[in-house]
C-alpha cells in the first residue's frame, strides 16, 4: 500500500504562530490525558469508598461513555459555530469543577451521575482537541495526529505516577482531585489563549447523520477503545483484587501502560508511512492480545503489568488511525467526521464495563477480560477492510483558521 498526504509540503516550515498554536494542542492532549490516567488509577479506591462491587461498578463506570455519547456530536457542531480552540478550553474547565464531586461520591447513583456529566465534558474537549489538531495539520507541516495521541497517553501516565505519589504522601481522593482541579482551571485559561483560533465557515450543515462509510472506521475506534479502556477501567481491580497486588502496583500498571503506548504513538506517524495503517492496525491488535493473554493466564502482578505494557504497544495507533480517517473524510466537516467516529467507538465503551462487571460477577474477572481477547482477533481481521484504502492525508479543515 502506497501513502500519501495532501496539504502542505511535509518539508515546509511552520511560522512561530503556527509552532506556538501546536504546542497549545500538545498541552490539551496532556491536561486530557492527566484526567484520564488520575481517575482510573483511582477507581478502586472510589470504589470502596461508594461501598459498590464489580456488577454495580461497570453499571456506574457506564456513566462516562454515556455522557460522551450524549454530547459528542454536538461538540463536533460547536467546534464549527464557535472554535474548537473555545470548547477545548471550556469543556478542560468543566472537567475540573466535576473533580471534586467524583472524589465525593459515596453512592451508586451519585458516582454514576458525576461520570455522566464528567464524561460529556471530557468527551467534549476530546473532538475539539482533535478537530483543532487537524486544523493544525492542513495549515502547518507534516502529520501530527499519532503523536498528538502519544502526548495523551504522557499526560495519561503523568495523571497515574501522580496518584502513586499522592498515595505515597497519604493524601486522600479528595485532596488529589481538589489540586487537579486548580490546576487543570489555570491550564484550561492558557489554553483559550494560545490554541488556534478557528474562524468558522459556510460549507452546509454541520449538525448531521454519518454517511454509511464511517460506520466501519468508527467500528474500528470501538474495538480499539474498549480494549484501552478495559485496562483503564479494571486492570486496577484485576491486580489489587483478583491477584492479590497492592495499591501501588495496580497504579504502576496503568502508569506502564500509559508510557507504553506513548512510545508507539509517537512513532505512529512515521510508522503509518512505513507499513501502511491497515496493516500497522492488525499487526498491534495481534501484539496486544499476546499481552492480555499473558497477563490473564500467569496472573502474577508483574506479569500483568508486563502484559498491558504490550496491550499498550499494539492498541496504540488504532485510535489515532481511525479519527484521522474520519476526520479526512470528503465533503465532511473534520468536526463532524471526528464527532461521529468518537461517538461511534463511545457507544462500545458505554455497553463494555456493564457487560465485564456482570460476566465478572459470574465467572470472575479475570475470565471476563478473556472477551478482550477476542475483540483484538476481531480487531486485526477487519481492520484491512476498514483502512485498506486510507491515505495518511491531510484533510480540509472544519473551520478556517486564521494565521499570521
Amino acid at each position: 500500500m502506497t501513502s500519501a498526504r495532501s496539504g502542505p509540503e511535509s518539508g515546509a516550515k511552520p511560522t512561530p504562530r503556527l509552532r506556538g498554536t501546536r504546542i497549545a494542542v500538545v498541552m490539551a492532549f496532556v491536561a486530557n490525558g492527566v484526567l484520564y490516567g488520575s481517575w482510573a488509577s483511582r477507581i478502586p479506591a472510589i470504589k470502596e469508598q461508594a461501598g459498590l462491587d464489580s456488577v454495580h461498578l461497570g453499571f456506574a463506570l457506564l456513566g462516562a461513555p454515556l455522557g460522551m455519547i450524549l454530547t459528542m456530536t454536538f461538540a463536533g457542531y460547536a467546534a464549527g459555530k464557535i472554535g474548537s480552540h473555545r470548547v477545548s478550553a471550556l469543556m478542560l474547565a468543566a472537567c475540573a469543577a466535576m473533580l471534586p464531586v467524583i472524589a465525593s461520591s459515596t453512592s451508586f447513583v451519585m458516582l454514576a451521575g458525576a461520570l455522566l456529566v464528567y464524561g460529556a465534558a471530557h468527551g467534549s474537549m476530546d473532538v475539539c482537541m482533535n478537530a483543532n489538531g487537524l486544523a493544525i495539520e492542513r495549515a502547518g507541516t507534516s502529520p501530527i495526529m499519532s503523536r498528538l495521541h502519544g502526548t495523551w497517553s504522557i499526560g495519561s501516565f503523568i495523571g497515574a505516577f501522580s496518584t502513586a505519589v499522592a498515595l505515597a504522601a497519604g493524601l486522600s481522593v479528595f485532596q488529589q482531585f481538589v489540586l487537579l482541579a486548580i490546576v487543570m482551571v489555570i491550564a484550561a485559561a492558557l489554553l483559550s489563549q494560545t490554541m488556534l483560533a478557528d474562524k468558522p465557515v459556510a460549507e452546509g450543515p454541520v449538525f448531521r447523520r454519518p454517511p454509511r462509510r464511517l460506520a466501519i472506521i468508527g467500528f474500528i475506534a470501538m474495538c480499539g477503545l474498549v480494549a484501552e479502556g478495559s485496562v483503564g477501567d479494571w486492570s486496577g481491580v484485576f491486580i489489587k483484587e483478583t491477584i492479590g497486588g497492592t495499591a501501588q502496583q495496580a497504579a504502576i500498571a496503568i502508569s506502564v501502560f500509559s508510557a507504553s503506548m506513548a512510545t508507539a504513538r509517537l512513532a505512529g506517524d512515521r510508522l503509518t508511512e512505513l507499513l501502511g495503517p491497515a496493516r500497522l492496525v492488525a499487526l498491534g491488535a495481534l501484539v496486544s492480545a499476546v499481552g492480555m493473554v499473558s497477563a490473564l493466564a500467569i496472573a502474577q502482578p508483574l506479569a500483568a503489568i508486563i502484559g498491558f505494557a504490550f496491550l499498550g504497544v499494539g492498541i496504540a495507533v488504532t485510535n489515532p488511525l481511525a479519527l484521522r480517517a474520519g476526520g479526512s473524510q470528503p465533503g465532511i466537516a473534520s468536526g463532524v467526521g471526528i464527532a461521529a467516529v468518537a461517538t461511534m467507538g463511545a457507544v462500545g465503551t458505554t455497553s463494555a464495563p456493564p457487560i465485564i462487571g456482570t460476566v465478572a460477577g459470574v465467572v470472575g474477572l479475570r475470565a471476563a477480560l478473556f472477551m478482550i481477547v477476542a475483540l483484538l482477533l476481531i480487531l486485526a481481521a477487519t481492520a484491512g477492510r476498514a483502512l485498506g484504502s486510507s491515505r495518511v492525508m491531510i484533510p480540509e479543515p472544519a473551520v478556517a483558521t486564521e494565521l499570521p
